[in-house]
């Protein structure tokens, strides 16, 4: 069988190709070269064999070969048909006809058996397999009729919905097809045989049907992928409807001649059965049915036989619908692909998005150091409020940033501060803020997103200094101990929506300029207490120190002058040298006070710097020998009020040498060390002097207010004496770089507060 395909140029690459099922595709040209090889072979055959080839006059074989070829093929393309459908559903792809493939698979894999079962019955077998093989051929019409009948209406229903009208053409065939079923059933009493009714019937109740719904439900379908923008799948989809609608015509309409209508007796050639006798016989002529789809015309115009038709619609069916599989994957995989794509792009997108708030989170989050660092380090109010501002309508990409302060009876809101594109200012005239919006953020201490719904009033009196209208914008209240402060907001000119995020972060620049205001309010009332310690400190200094040698000069020069009018020359010169000893006294006081103010004044250089530089006058002015060792790299890292407080330690530790000590050397050593995790800075003043009892140093003022400047800042003084083996005067202050921001060291004082 197969040589004689391969005789009769039917290539066997063309069909090891078409079973292995290479990716489900083949070329359509090599499909139809068995067509354009196969139809001479067939028209050099007599068409008297296709009419009559039981005669004794013709020799069948070629009849009987061409026909076997017929069989052979059919069966192969259907089978081919039923693993391509059965294949692509295993792969799990997911497409519109995916559902009915086992329908279609099942149709393919059966059709193909009965078509070889026919190939077999034309060869010629013995009796016995032959009348088994029959009554399988006779069974399986019907169910395959209705396998095709199944897939049909699924492709037709199943696929995309159809139309409400489509609701009532069950009721309106209910009544023709009972008729056409009980008219059917008649027929099986005729004298032919029982095949040929099962064979009818099966055709018109099944494949007809069958075949119409599937060539309409692919005709849907090409209109649906036309609209989807797939042009290859919607041609191949209106090829696939095309061949089922031929189909329908070939396998549904074209039946076996019959005794009976809508069947003809010209419908089928009758040379192997008798339709009416069931026997086989020669020509007969027609009885008074009127023909209709004449077998012997459709044979006279084409000189091939029905089963030839038959095979070309199974080649159309099974080219279109496995390339239509086909192409379906390729889209899938095109979809699939695109779809990677645009989630590849999504989550760079994602990814770009999350770096963009995380940098935009870093530049917030620097601002705020920033702006917390200019705020410790005692910077002006006003500086740190336009640096606020600026800073605003820099990281919200804003027209306009406005700060507003309440009055003190909470009567009107003022502008203080504003920026724009051109910079940041303060107000020197504050103006009144009259916007309702703001005022109502204020007064009740919540913010506010604009939607877009503003009316014009409540836009108006938002931006200040030009002509520009606020198209949208946030505003934050500020509170101070629940009290209302004002308001800092942000406006854009042009239409944006500014994000919940937004609001947050201007609600905590509004939290700085809540602490920079407080902050400025605790440095102002500490600079005037500073003031007043001052003024006391000098006044005690002058009491303690000119104002007791004044007076005691005063004593001095009234015994001086009893022991001038006395003639005491010797007294008279002892009391001399004592006035003179204590002016010298006096004059080192005054002038270590004027010293003491000018160096800690400049510590703005720095607290290591002004310690050198009080060291270095100290030693010209008491002529005491004194060696400072700095073993601080860098900044000493203490807050502004601990290097205030380190530096008048050494000051008031250095005046008791002088006034107590008697010494003549003297070591002072600054360095960093580090304990448990954190860093301070050491201070130790050492001097040769003559020592004290340290269990009564708790009695001395100097050494007290020592002990009282270091635990303002967290820090701890602690002193060694011994008589005659000197003093050692320890203090340690804690670092910031730990974050030890204490509560003393957030209060500023004033630089010269130290004695």
């Amino acid at each position: 069988m197969i040589a004689y395909a391969t005789e009769n140029c039917v290539p066997l690459g063309l069909i090891s190709r078409f079973l292995i099922l290479e990716e489900n595709t083949f070329e359509a040209y090599k499909l139809f070269e068995v067509f354009f090889c196969l139809y001479p072979k067939i028209l050099s055959i007599p068409i008297e064999y296709f009419h009559d080839a039981s005669t004794s006059e013709i020799d069948a074989g070629p009849y009987l070969r061409t026909m076997m070829i017929i069989y052979f093929l059919n069966g192969l393309f259907f089978g081919v048909l039923g693993l391509a459908a059965f294949f692509q559903y295993r792969r799990g792809s997911n497409f519109p006809l995916r559902k009915n493939l086992p329908w279609l698979a099942l149709y393919g894999i059966a059709c193909g058996i009965s078509s070889w079962i026919e190939m077999f019955l034309v060869v010629g077998i013995d009796p016995q397999t032959e009348q088994i093989l029959r009554v399988f051929s006779t069974i399986s019409q019907p169910l395959i009729g209705l396998i095709l009948f199944i897939f049909g209406w699924r492709m037709l229903s199943h696929l995309t919905p159809l139309p409400a009208w489509t609701m009532f053409i069950p009721y309106a065939l209910i009544v023709p097809i009972s008729f056409a079923v009980a008219y059917a059933s008649t027929t099986f009493i005729t004298p032919s045989p029982l095949e040929i009714p099962i064979d009818i019937w099966s055709r018109y109740f099944l494949y007809l049907p069958g075949s119409l719904m599937a060539g309409i439900g692919f005709l849907r379908q090409w209109k649906e992928q036309k609209k989807m923008g797939y042009a290859d799948v919607a041609n191949l989809m209106m090829g696939a409807g095309v061949a089922f609608l031929f189909e329908a015509f070939v396998v549904g309409l074209v039946v076996p001649a019959a005794p009976y209508g809508p069947a003809s007796y010209y419908n089928y050639d009758r040379f192997l059965f008798n339709a009416f006798t069931g026997e086989a016989g020669g020509s007969t002529q027609p009885v008074s049915l009127v023909p209709w789809l004449d077998y012997r015309s459709v044979l006279t115009a084409t000189g091939l036989p029905i089963e030839f038709w038959r095979m070309l619609s199974t080649i159309a069916v099974t080219f279109f619908v496995v390339r239509g599989l086909d192409v379906f994957d390729t889209v899938q995989k095109r979809e699939v692909k695109k779809l990677q794509g645009e989630r590849d792009q999504a989550q760079q997108q994602a990814y770009e998005t999350q770096i963009a708030a995380r940098l935009t989170a870093e530049n917030w989050i620097n601002t705020l150091i920033e702006i917390n660092r200019r705020i410790v380090n005692l910077d002006h109010t006003d500086a740190i409020l336009m640096t606020i501002a600026e800073k605003a309508g820099t990281l919200m990409h804003s027209d306009f940033i406005g700060l507003a302060i309440m009055s003190d009876d909470h009567s009107q809101l003022s502008l203080r501060c504003y920026a724009n594109h051109d910079g940041a200012w303060v107000l020197d005239n504050p103006l009144i803020v009259s916007n309702p919006l703001i005022m109502g953020a204020v007064q009740s201490s919540s913010s506010y997103l604009s939607n877009g719904n503003e009316t014009q009033n409540e836009r108006d009196g938002i931006c200040f200094f030009g002509d520009d209208t606020a198209d949208s914008f946030a505003i934050a209240h500020m509170d101070l101990d629940n009290i209302p402060l004002g308001a800092l907001w942000a406006a854009s000119f042009e239409p944006r929506q500014y994000s919940d995020v937004d609001i947050t972060w201007l609600e905590s620049l509004a939290d700085q300029v809540v602490i920079a205001i407080q902050h400025g309010l605790m440095t102002a009332q500490l600079q005037s207490l500073s003031i007043i310690e001052e003024r006391g400190r000098i006044a005690r200094d002058m009491h303690d120190g000119v104002a007791q040698v004044l007076g005691y000069m005063n004593v001095q020069l009234q015994t001086l002058n009893l022991l001038w009018k006395q003639g005491k020359q010797n007294e008279f010169e002892e009391e001399m040298v004592q006035m003179q000893r204590a002016v010298q006294s006096a004059n080192a006081d005054v002038r270590e006070s004027i010293l003491s103010l000018r160096t800690t004044l400049a510590t703005d250089k720095g607290a290591a710097a002004a310690m050198a530089e009080y060291i270095e006058e100290f030693g010209l002015q008491t002529g005491i020998e004194i060696q400072f060792q700095n073993g601080v790299d860098g900044e000493i890292n203490l807050s502004s009020l601990a290097e205030v407080q380190l530096v008048c330690i050494l000051q008031e530790a250095l005046t008791n040498v002088r006034k107590h000590a008697h010494a003549s050397q003297v070591r002072v050593h600054l360095d960093r060390h580090r304990s448990h995790g954190n860093e301070f800075i050491l201070l130790l003043v050492q001097d040769n002097g003559i020592g004290f009892e340290t269990k009564k140093s708790h009695q001395h003022f100097g050494i007290k207010t020592m002990g009282e400047r270091a635990h303002s800042v967290n820090g701890e003084v602690q002193i060694q004496s011994k008589r005659s083996q000197g003093t050692s005067v320890l203090c340690h202050l804690p670092c910031l770089t730990q974050g030890k921001i204490t509560e003393g060291a957030m209060y500023p004082i004033q630089k010269d507060e130290c004695a």
